[in-house]
């Protein structure tokens, strides 16, 4: 049991010691915009990869490395204000994994941040679109398709945000996996960090994806104390 925390434990310090503590700001539009203002950055969750490679874990208890870009765009017909989420893994830019635009608007029925996600139709339209204009411009709602049910909603707890799926409500075919998957998701957004412990299952239960039962993906966010 202590094997498996050896990852978590050598990087939660340094969250602790970037992290800042500020009061709540009142009202939902307020914490979009602390929100908006906290999520662009890359991230990356080398250190805790390390941690389990020196810890000799056994492979189905280790985190695979993930590497995150997020960065505000600008496409006509999306509404809210927007995110581009581009991600790879196993320390190869070239091994994308997801690209998406992220919608995020004030649901006041769940009291929340709504995250609406875009997903591509051709996602090598999109790669390195943040560095583009132009190639923003190309691009509008109709590039794009919703998979209802995997909107993420975001509440401000303290000094971060957390972020979480409606249970049950994200499954769709999945391209990649040839099968109908199962999303489970939580989020912690902080200053200096995104905490991020997602799975996929199949119908029959199996692992599709993700670290289950072994805690979040911890990616911390590039200059965070700068």
């Amino acid at each position: 049991m202590i094997a498996k925390t050896i990852g978590a434990a050598s990087v939660l310090p340094l969250l602790a010691a970037c992290a800042t503590s500020q009061a709540a700001p009142a009202g939902l539009e307020a914490q979009l915009d602390e929100l908006l203002s906290w999520f662009p950055g890359t991230y990356e969750n080398h250190q805790q990869v390390y941690g389990e490679a020196i810890a000799d874990l056994p492979a189905s208890e280790r985190h695979r490395h993930r590497h995150h870009t997020f960065q505000p765009v600008s496409i006509a017909g999306i509404p809210g204000r927007q995110i581009y989420a581009q991600q790879y893994q196993h320390y190869d830019p070239q091994d994308l994994y997801r690209q998406r635009v992220y919608s995020f608007t004030i649901n006041r029925d769940e009291q929340a941040i709504q995250l609406t996600i875009y997903t591509p139709n051709d996602p090598d339209q999109l790669t390195d679109m943040h560095l583009d204009p132009a190639q923003q411009a190309a691009l509008s709602v109709d590039d794009f398709f919703l998979k209802p049910g995997c909107e993420v909603y975001w509440q401000k707890t303290g000094d971060q945000f957390e972020g979480y799926l409606k249970d049950g409500a994200c499954s769709y075919y999945s391209e990649r996996f040839e099968t109908e998957i199962f999303l489970n998701e939580t989020l912690i957004m902080r200053r200096d960090a995104l905490l991020l412990d997602d799975s996929a299952v199949d119908g029959d239960g199996n692992l599709i994806f993700g670290a289950a039962g072994n805690g979040p993906s911890i990616n911390l966010k590039y200059d965070a104390c700068d």
